[in-house]
C-alpha cells in the first residue's frame, strides 16, 4: 500500500530558458520534502511548544505528528 504523501511541499523545478521552456537535460527530478512531513513536522513544533515543562516520550510525539499529518491530509482530500 502506498501512504496519501500530498505531493512534495518544497518542490525544485528545473530552471526555464529565456522562453519560459523549462530546461533539458536538468539532471535533478522534482524533489523535496512531501505534504506529509511538512505537516507532521509542524505539528511536533506545535506538540514540543504546548508541552514546555513536560517532555513526552518521542515515539509518542512523532506518531502524534503523523497522525495529525494523515488526518490533515484526509481533510485536504475532501476539498
Amino acid at each position: 500500500m502506498t501512504r496519501e504523501t500530498g505531493g512534495f511541499a518544497f518542490p525544485l523545478m528545473p530552471p526555464c530558458d529565456a522562453s519560459g521552456q523549462s530546461a533539458q537535460g536538468y539532471p535533478y527530478p522534482e524533489t523535496g520534502m512531501t505534504l506529509r512531513d511538512w505537516f507532521a513536522g509542524q505539528a511536533l513544533a506545535g506538540d514540543l511548544a504546548a508541552t514546555p515543562n513536560c517532555r513526552p516520550s518521542i515515539i509518542g510525539s512523532a506518531e502524534r505528528a503523523y497522525a495529525y499529518a494523515d488526518a490533515m491530509l484526509a481533510e485536504r482530500r475532501k476539498s
